[in-house]
């Protein structure tokens, strides 16, 4: 029944009872039947909408055709709402909606677009300082991923431009080197190459040189043309050493430190250094340079915990525990 002869039936049932034709009682009656034909043409109208979306339902993976026009209309509406609430935040959250099998394809576009969005937003975010430490974490993977025990524990930790405020070191070895701007500098103990006696020192990193600093004085210069290697064990102790060639002029011999931040001083020094290679992981032992004709050894061991002393051999043996894979 359309408007039309709604709108007549109510008309004509007005001017029944207004003459007196039509009785209220029989007015309610037919507008009760008037009201019953438009809810059921109302139930008939939903019965249609709901089979025609249980049919598209059924249809939802063939090629869009009629039968299922209209409810995958729907379905990539309903995907596109839902997805903005389930759009990843950073560039390492891989997380994403699961769609329905005929908007695959359409979901790893959007997927794509947002992940470019998020590196371009996230690398226009980066300043030069925080690009170049970033940069420096990656040659650390190149040198240490898979080798040295304790590298998986400092992938979040950030780089820090230095572990030593320019307040710390001595105005005299900041006049020394005045003509050397300091890229990196770190508390360091070193060990002497004869005796191995502890003794705490600054490692102090220039353009041209590192320097093995105590106090006001600079006890040694390594140059790096004249740099031969940096050696550091596979297991988790913090021992470096850097080797300098016997052939160069006015050196004392290798350098046997220990830092606390080992990934992060011997990477500053490789790349200062620029020589590719220059980095050796060793296991078990590793021989060093004392003075022309004579070597030390050190051997890398595990233990229940942590220790560095010198072994009836008369050798350096630095203990380590190892740590839970």
């Amino acid at each position: 029944m359309n408007m039309v002869s709604l709108t007549h039936n109510i008309c004509t049932f007005k001017e029944k009872l207004f003459k007196g034709h039509l009785p209220p009682i029989k007015l309610e009656t037919h507008w009760r039947g008037v009201l019953a034909r438009k809810k059921a043409e109302r139930r008939k109208w939903a019965v249609f909408i709901v089979r025609r979306f249980i049919k598209g339902f059924i249809h939802r993976d063939r090629p869009l055709c009629p039968d299922n026009e209209e409810f995958i209309v729907f379905m990539r509406k309903n995907y596109i709402l839902n997805l903005r609430y389930h759009v990843p935040k950073n560039v390492l959250d891989k997380s994403w909606l699961t769609p329905p099998g005929i908007l695959e394809n359409a979901s790893e576009l959007l997927r794509k677009m947002c992940t470019r969005n998020l590196v371009r937003k996230y690398c226009r975010g980066i300043t030069a300082e925080r690009k170049a430490l970033m940069q420096q974490k990656v040659v650390t993977s190149a040198v240490f991923r898979g080798k040295k025990e304790g590298y998986t524990e400092t992938l979040n930790q950030p780089f820090a431009d230095s572990r030593i405020d320019e307040g710390a070191i001595n105005p005299k070895v900041l006049q020394l080197l005045s003509n050397e701007k300091i890229q990196y500098g770190i508390p360091v103990i070193k060990y002497d190459r004869k005796g191995f006696k502890a003794r705490p020192r600054q490692l102090l990193l220039t353009q041209k040189a590192a320097y093995v600093v105590e106090l006001a004085k600079v006890k040694q210069r390594i140059e790096y043309s004249a740099l031969k290697g940096i050696s550091t064990s596979n297991l988790s102790d913090g021992i470096l050493v850097i080797h300098v060639s016997p052939e160069a002029n006015r050196q004392k011999g290798d350098a046997i430190l220990q830092c606390e931040h080992v990934f992060e001083a011997v990477t500053k020094l490789a790349m200062l250094v620029k020589k590719e290679n220059i980095v050796h992981v060793i296991q078990g032992s590793l021989q060093f340079y004392i003075s022309p004709g004579r070597e030390g050894t050190i051997v890398f061991d595990t233990g229940p915990e942590e220790q560095i002393y010198k072994d009836k051999n008369g050798q350096l043996t630095v203990v380590s525990v190892r740590m839970k894979s």
